[in-house]
């Protein structure tokens, strides 16, 4: 007796699995793709792991929808497929705003900040309708086609959902034995998906979106395997030793307090703490040098500066600062760290250490640090050592990322708009106001220092809707440059005039030549396109000179500029500062490096990517660029500062989480006071 032939109607289960099972890998891969063009414009072997999970995460909603009569099958699978149009569109539109995408520990910040300029974010969704309108095809497909989908939607037999279940399965552990193909090392694709050190987008290239999110909520549940982060810190080789039996050369001072760890240890049983304890002990921290206390005596104000980057630095249009960055310390080699979220950059540059960037964080670092005790904080630091009182202000409301009370942690009297201040404009609001408002609470007294955290260089570069660009836009609507990069040096000559009347207030109150001014950008400016950037600096952008940027310290009264070479980021900002005025503190205790100082110097970052006098090394694409020949190098000299990158990471986060200098200073014994 002849075997029937296969059944190949919708009545026949094998098909009828099948087919479901096609068609939402399908709808998967639509997104992702959708995603990668968009975003990463580009697909890479890795993609392949991006197609197993999709087919493993496809079967998988087909045995979820197995169990459901048509009907209910139907509405069921439009809900679906609407909730994965509403998360990928808005990652999608998160990425036209800031250029990356944003994980689950920053849904609130990143939610916060697409709401607080909702103009702006529609406007940019309409620049890009197209796009988001692709991502309605799946369900005008299902809507359109109902009938010819309805008929697959019927429930299966168990045998069929066992087997549903069993594809699911079999398929996701395949594509997890397959990872360590190509190596098992750092940032190898095994290292990126076992790792919580890796970014959202670098997971979401190479696994898709929907499992870069699966770790991360894993991460952040506590169930991560987290196979790539149980490292011990790297202690880097000790640079220029010197000569202990020579009695003509005096022993190096160092930036360290006077500390027995061995004993400290044996008062907690903290282990993140016992472990901070081993490594600050093994480390000599950076030496004093001829710069040391040279500005003990100064002012200073501390700017951190909404989106600045040197591309906002044209002589004609911006006089004081060109005066800025050509006067005083000039560092040639200066990177910012971050593509975007200002309160990351925030972070680096006032406490000099980098931010939480893993899967399992809860809360972005800043707001994390609120319980902590901050003694290297500008703010804290001058007036524990100092005895006098410090001022900080920012131009927007005191709520967004909780700044109010982020800042009041860092020893500021803070004002904020609607809180000691007032504008003519909401978003963005004039730094030129900010200044008006502020430098008469403190030039008076005998010594001062102000932190300011501006806004006028915000995002959208537009004239129509940014009130800051259209303020002063008739100084630059003739420059031969797109209207987005005309815009951006619009917001930032506000920046200009902030700082034109600063600069004349000192000079009225006489104390211009005892005062310095650090000044910095939070992230790169990720409102300006890469070819919009480019007309401005007139250097096409690639992965290295991307974060390029510059470092303004001026210092009134010296006769002198001073060039330094150093590879160097935000980090490195505060511990430089806290030298330069002598402050007491502990060097090993900071991720950054006080740049004026021998030893290793890098730029770092925030993906993990570094730059250093001999190598430029990207992470994401684990990319070598060697600026010397390889062979003069030191054995393992990139593996060692890859290590090196991932343990100032690791010790930021440790300090961060065990709130290390809290115990330290509770410890702390009478001579190291």
């Amino acid at each position: 007796m002849k075997k029937k032939p296969l059944s190949l109607n919708p009545r026949s289960y094998l098909v009828r699995t099948t087919v479901w099972t096609v068609l939402w890998t399908a709808a998967v891969l639509f997104y992702e793709v959708l995603l990668h063009l968009v975003v990463f414009g580009r697909f890479t072997a890795s993609f392949l792991y991006a197609v197993g999970f999709s087919l493993s995460f496809g079967a998988f909603l087909a045995l979820i929808l197995s169990f459901f009569p048509r009907k209910v099958n139907f509405y069921i699978t439009i809900g679906i497929l609407s909730l994965m149009l509403l998360f990928y569109g808005s990652q999608m539109v998160y990425n036209f705003v800031f250029g990356s995408l944003y994980s689950v520990s920053l849904v609130q910040e990143g939610g916060a900040a697409i709401t607080s300029f909702w103009r702006e974010t529609l406007m940019t969704m309409w620049e890009h309708l197209l796009q988001l309108l692709i991502l309605f095809v799946p369900i005008i497909l299902l809507v359109v086609f109902r009938k010819f989908f309805f008929k697959w939607l019927a429930p299966v037999r168990a045998f069929w959902k066992i087997t549903l279940g069993s594809v699911a399965v079999f398929v996701f552990f395949v594509t997890l034995l397959c990872l360590p193909i190509g190596g098992t090392g750092f940032f190898s694709t095994h290292y990126f998906y076992h790792s919580n050190e890796t970014t959202t987008d670098q997971a979401a290239e190479r696994f898709g979106l929907l499992t870069a999110m699966r770790l991360e909520l894993t991460a952040s549940a506590g169930v991560s395997d987290n196979q790539n982060n149980n490292d011990d810190y790297y202690i880097p080789p000790e640079d220029n030793q010197e000569n202990p039996g020579s009695p003509d050369v005096e022993p190096p001072k160092y930036n360290v307090l006077n500390l027995d760890f061995d004993a400290l240890s044996k008062l907690t049983d903290n282990q993140l703490i016992q472990e901070l304890n081993k490594y600050c002990d093994s480390l000599s921290g950076t030496k004093q040098n001829e710069y040391t206390g040279m500005l003990k005596d100064y002012n200073l104000i501390y700017i951190c500066a909404e989106s600045f980057s040197t591309a906002a630095i044209v002589p004609e249009l911006m006089p004081t600062l060109y005066k800025l960055s050509t006067q005083g310390f000039i560092f040639k080699n200066y990177y910012n760290t971050f593509p975007n979220v200002t309160t990351d950059g925030e972070y680096t540059m006032c406490l000099g250490l980098y931010p939480d960037v893993s899967r399992n964080k809860q809360n972005a670092s800043f707001k994390a640090s609120v319980e902590n005790y901050l003694p290297y904080a500008l703010g804290n630091i001058f007036t524990q050592q100092k005895g006098i009182k410090t001022y900080g202000y920012h131009n927007y409301t005191g709520s967004y990322y909780s700044r109010r009370q982020t800042h009041k942690n860092m020893g500021y009297a803070m004002k904020f708009m609607n809180d000691g201040m007032k504008f003519t404009s909401n978003w963005p609001s004039s730094d030129y106001e900010m200044m008006q408002q502020s430098v008469g609470d403190y030039i008076g007294q005998e010594q001062f220092h102000a932190y300011y955290m501006t806004f006028s260089g915000h995002y959208q570069y537009n004239p129509e809707t940014n009130l800051i660009a259209k303020r002063n836009w008739d100084l630059v609507q003739d420059l031969p440059y797109s209207t987005q990069a005309k815009a951006y040096l619009s917001c930032h000559i506000e920046l200009e005039k902030a700082l034109a009347y600063l600069m004349e207030q000192l000079e009225k109150a006489g104390v211009a030549d005892k005062t310095a001014i650090v000044l910095a950008g939070d992230h790169f400016p990720y409102g300006l396109k890469d070819k919009q950037y480019a007309e401005l600096t007139g250097v096409k952008v690639d992965d290295f000179n991307k974060y390029k940027s510059s470092l303004l310290f001026w210092v009134g009264g010296m006769e002198e500029s001073i060039e330094v070479d150093a590879y160097c980021c935000n980090a490195d900002i505060l511990p430089t500062v806290l030298n330069l005025w002598g402050f007491e503190y502990d060097s090993r205790m900071l991720a950054g490096t006080d740049i004026l100082s021998d030893g290793t110097h890098i730029a770092i970052l925030r993906d993990y990517s570094f730059y250093t006098d001999k190598v430029w090394f990207n992470a994401s694409k684990n990319k070598i660029q060697y600026l010397v020949d390889e062979s003069t190098l030191p054995a393992g000299y990139v593996e060692n500062m890859i290590k090196l990158v991932k343990t100032k990471y690791k010790i930021s986060v440790d300090i961060l989480n065990s709130d290390y200098y809290k115990f330290i200073y509770d410890n702390l014994p009478t001579q190291a006071q």
